[in-house]
């Protein structure tokens, strides 16, 4: 019957029927292993949900409760960063200002009036990942004593109005808020939010306030150390709702190792200020106010007056902050940077805000035709377990990030495995070392990942993993999932008979 076509025609009709028979002769084969990965009684009791296709074709490969909704974790920062590059390009940045009250500095080397410090949402400033790194605010201090400012009569303002102070997400879970990975939001922020801690090693005598110490040196967060008979162990943190940095020490303990690590501060904002005053100081610039939120001064306003203005590095150098590191803070800012309205001249209208960010999620999510009843989401990092996405969807947003005229930012904004990120340390001297491009998320009881695979043979799956509710064996569980998706491009691989 086919005789009357050109061979090359008949090839070309077949191609369509031979690509459906592949896929469906590969998910006939591919899912009793699969299933035996997951079944097997070795692996530890967790709900699992998966969603497996050909990149290419679209075609479904392999899915289990696909289309049930779970707890992402991080994954969530995929969804962030497609909107925010969809949204932003890859060339925006982040504005911060400093705001003089008068249009030029005077003669005499006195500014009379507040210094405003203005942010522009920039989670980067003051990090070693931000432009010009760490040394931001004391370049600011130079250049004051470089263009001849001897004294400041009034305050260090900082103004962060560019967000609704809402510096935690709904359902962010109270005891991890002195973590680093729970650093509260602001339209200003320095440091990332936190201050880095050392504690020195004791071998005869009581820890003491003396042998902690904090950097960025600072006078905004206050040691302690407290003394109990209660416990065993010493416990590090920030006393809730206040910025004391506290050392519990057991009673009987007269020695401890050296420790060090990282503390949110509470209001981000006031801590930028004060950093900001202290670098001026170090300068030598005599400074005769406080350091303050505007949000404390009833009716304050910004002023005009001289503009000094620092840019972050472009999206395009942010977006692996938030998918490779996994930095809760850069996506929470994203999620409200969305949310900002501005007029046709640029000037903010109304403020960022988590609901108005996710109005800009929605709305992207609609074009990929995922239905709002299907998810639900309510911050842009994945660190509340109220957030439900299901892994066909993540699938979707995968596919359409492929397609985008931006996929190559995007792309390598992703972890790569056994290469960088969250990914460094897996698929290790397997045939997946290399190309596996994905985002991971870790919260107690959970593991996921989403992202692209490239077979050994070269065709590229498109992939969603999520695995809730286990009560133990989160390694094996990692394992598991290594070993699911490498059986999966195996599979993908082979030659249907």
């Amino acid at each position: 019957m086919f005789s009357s076509y050109p061979r090359r025609q008949v090839s070309t009709l077949l191609l369509p029927l031979v690509a459906l028979l592949w896929a469906q002769g590969a998910v006939a084969n591919m899912a009793p292993d699969l299933d035996a990965i997951i079944d097997a009684p070795s692996t530890p009791a967790a709900h699992w949900g998966i969603h497996i296709i050909e990149s290419d074709s679209g075609q479904v490969l392999y899915s289990r409760n696909g289309a049930t909704p779970f707890v992402p974790a991080s994954v969530v920062k995929l969804i962030t960063t497609a909107v925010a590059l969809d949204r932003l390009g890859p060339d925006y940045t982040f504005t911060t200002h400093i705001q003089f009250p008068h249009r030029q500095i005077h003669s005499d080397g006195v500014i009379r009036g507040d210094l405003q410090l203005i942010g522009g949402g920039d989670p980067t400033l003051g990090t070693p990942e931000g432009a010009v790194g760490r040394t931001v605010l004391d370049r600011w201090a130079r250049q004051l004593v470089s263009e001849g400012v001897k004294r400041i009569e009034g305050n260090i303002v900082g103004i962060d109005n560019l967000f609704v102070d809402e510096p935690l997400g709904k359902g962010w879970a109270w005891d991890d808020e002195n973590h680093a990975f729970s650093a509260q939001s602001s339209g200003l922020t320095v440091h990332g939010g936190v201050a880095g801690y050392r504690i020195e090693k004791n071998r005869k005598k009581r820890l003491s306030k003396s042998q902690i110490h904090l950097y960025p040196e600072n006078n905004y967060l206050q040691s302690e150390v407290v003394v109990t008979d209660e416990q065993s162990w010493v416990a590090i943190g920030r006393e809730r709702g206040t910025n004391k940095f506290v050392v519990t020490v057991p009673e009987k303990m007269r020695r401890n190792p050296k420790m060090s690590g990282k503390v949110t501060v509470d209001n981000p904002t006031i801590y930028a200020a004060a950093l900001f005053k202290e670098a001026v100081i170090r300068a030598g610039v005599e400074v005769t106010g406080n350091a303050l939120d505007s949000d404390q001064i009833k009716g304050y306003r910004k002023q005009s007056g001289l503009i000094w203005s620092h840019n972050s590095n472009p999206l395009s150098e942010i977006l692996p902050l938030a998918n490779k590191r996994s930095i809760n803070l850069v996506a929470e800012h994203l999620l409200r940077t969305l949310g900002v309205k501005r007029n046709r001249d640029g000037e903010v209208i109304k403020s960022g805000s988590v609901d108005r960010g996710m109005q800009s999620i929605n709305r992207f999510l609609k074009r990929l035709k995922i239905k709002s009843y299907r998810y639900h989401l309510v911050d842009g990092s994945g660190l509340s377990r109220y957030n439900l996405f299901r892994p066909e969807d993540l699938v979707k947003v995968l596919s359409s990030m492929r397609g985008h005229s931006d996929a190559r930012v995007f792309r390598s904004s992703l972890s790569r495995a056994g290469h960088d990120g969250t990914l460094r340390y897996r698929f290790h001297k397997t045939p997946l070392q290399g190309k596996v491009w994905a985002k991971t998320g870790t919260l107690s009881g959970i593991r996921t990942i989403a992202g692209h695979l490239k077979t050994p043979k070269g065709r590229e799956l498109t992939f969603a993993v999520l695995v809730n509710n286990y009560a133990s064996g989160k390694r094996k569980i990692r394992n598991r999932i290594d070993s699911l998706l490498i059986k999966a491009a195996e599979w993908a691989d082979r030659e249907k008979r």
